[in-house]
């Protein structure tokens, strides 16, 4: 017998087998009494039965799982308020992934800065090489940048200079009334024992006071500053608003520290004598200083 014959009498016997009627019969045991007779029973019928079943408990259980609370037993499955979590969270990664990146690169870029390498990407011709320098020209045109940078340093400080000659009197008019319209109040009661003068790089007054006496806030503003150096002793300065910083240094103690918010006749120290400056008389030195020039206080309070 050939192959193909064995295959064709093998699919003969299945064809004969799926259309045989079969009888299903439920009797008693002891009695052999039919209860229950199930006829004309064929394999066809079996396997339609079982694909219906089969589809039903899929429907039932897709139901189950979708439009019932049980979903959130089921591993996979969240609630609507997870998901959108999950969503929010996953936008947020990715957002912070990007902003990483934005930072990296600028990172990189200030790193090729540093180390003085040339971070210009020509839009036109990037697939160009860089051109190739000689370390000599590389270094004259750093040198002219220095050059630059320090013309620029001495000419600021030019105007540092020229500022602290002029003194108050070099400030424009319309700067002088911004100065004025802020009430300054003494640091303190005492006769001034030393003038502003910046032509001796002395950038304030000096006011005569007794130890433990109160030194006062000249204006509302922040405390920037309090500490001791070994030259200026205890010292305490004040950032104001208008861009202006009041300067109070030799304090015996300070009452403030830095973050403190103070007003205008708040005592923010005690006078002493401390610190390394010149003479050994108890005196206060009060410094003012507008948009990182010092002017003489003087011309901006009165002390009794």
């Amino acid at each position: 017998m050939s192959k193909f014959e064995k295959i064709k009498k093998g699919w003969n016997i299945i064809v004969s087998e799926w259309k045989t009627r079969y009888r299903l019969v439920f009797s008693n045991e002891e009695t052999h009494e039919q209860s229950l007779v199930i006829r004309k029973i064929t394999i066809q019928k079996i396997v339609v039965v079982a694909i219906l079943a089969a589809f039903v408990i899929i429907v039932l259980t897709t139901i189950l799982i979708a439009l019932t609370p049980l979903r959130v037993y089921i591993p996979g499955y969240t609630n609507q308020k997870d998901y959108k979590l999950y969503k929010q969270t996953a936008a947020r990664v990715d957002s912070l992934e990007k902003q990483l990146s934005v930072n990296q690169e600028y990172i990189d870029h200030f790193t090729d800065m540093i180390k003085g390498k040339d971070g210009t990407i020509y839009e036109d011709d990037e697939a160009e090489a860089t051109p190739e320098v000689h370390p000599s020209e590389r270094k004259a045109e750093r040198s002219g940048k220095v050059h630059e940078v320090l013309e620029e340093a001495e000419m600021i400080l030019g105007r540092i200079g020229e500022n602290n000659t002029a003194s108050s009197a070099g400030i424009p008019n319309i700067e002088q009334a911004k100065i004025n319209s802020i009430t300054i109040y003494p640091p303190a009661m005492g006769a001034v024992t030393r003038l502003f003068d910046a032509s001796q790089n002395h950038y304030g007054i000096d006011i005569a006071t007794h130890d433990n006496k109160t030194v006062t806030c000249v204006a509302d503003g922040v405390v920037i500053t309090a500490n001791y150096t070994a030259t200026d002793g205890y010292t305490i300065i004040v950032q104001h608003p208008g861009n202006m910083i009041s300067i109070y240094k030799r304090n015996a103690a300070l009452l403030k520290t830095v973050g403190s918010r103070v007003t205008a006749g708040m005592p923010i120290a005690t006078a002493g004598n401390t610190g390394a400056e010149e003479g050994n008389s108890n005196h206060l030195h009060f410094e003012l200083w507008y948009n990182g020039f010092p002017i003489n206080p003087l011309n901006y309070l009165v002390i009794e």
